[in-house]
């Protein structure tokens, strides 16, 4: 019987500890559509990065991407958020609750995985819209819908959540 050079047990271990499922639907993600102006800004998401952050109300979404990397340019949309819509919250306070979260395992368990799991590989990207006028809602559902981001859990419609929860 030959020898194996390497273990394929362990290996398939591995890879499956590392597959994480994406929904990539093209036709989707171009039916978004949004009436304001979206002028994403981004940060690596850091401590030392969080005076870069606006206090202003608007919507956000991690991504995981490596910077720098001799890769071409790729990432995937984590998890999309807004703040502000409802509270007195704002883009730095919700900046600043997820470095919190970062070291507290009692957080919501998907965001604590994705905060420490991708530590140091994820960004913050972020449009501020001070206008009460926007519907923040109604902005995130449109994204969550188009997009599906793997950690996002709640807030999608009717038809994407039923079929998620059918899914396996």
């Amino acid at each position: 019987m030959p020898v194996r050079a390497y273990d394929i047990v362990d290996l398939t271990e591995r890879y499956k500890a590392d597959s994480h499922g994406f929904f990539l639907n093209v036709k989707r993600w171009k039916k978004f559509k949004s009436k304001h102006r979206l002028d994403w800004q981004k940060t690596r998401f850091e401590a030392a990065n969080v005076s870069a952050i606006p206090s202003e109300r608007g919507i956000y979404a991690f991504t995981l991407e490596l910077s720098p990397t001799k890769l071409p340019a790729h990432g995937y949309i984590m998890y999309v958020g807004i703040t502000g819509n409802t509270s007195s919250s704002n883009l730095r306070r919700r900046y600043a609750q997820y470095l919190r979260e970062l070291s507290d395992p009692k957080g919501r368990p998907r965001v604590v995985f994705m905060l420490n799991k991708w530590n140091g590989d994820l960004f913050f990207n972020f449009v501020p819209l001070p206008k009460q006028s926007v519907d923040l809602d109604k902005l995130e559902k449109a994204m969550l819908d188009a997009i599906i981001p793997p950690i996002n859990q709640r807030d999608f419609n009717a038809e994407i959540a039923s079929a998620r929860k059918a899914a396996f």
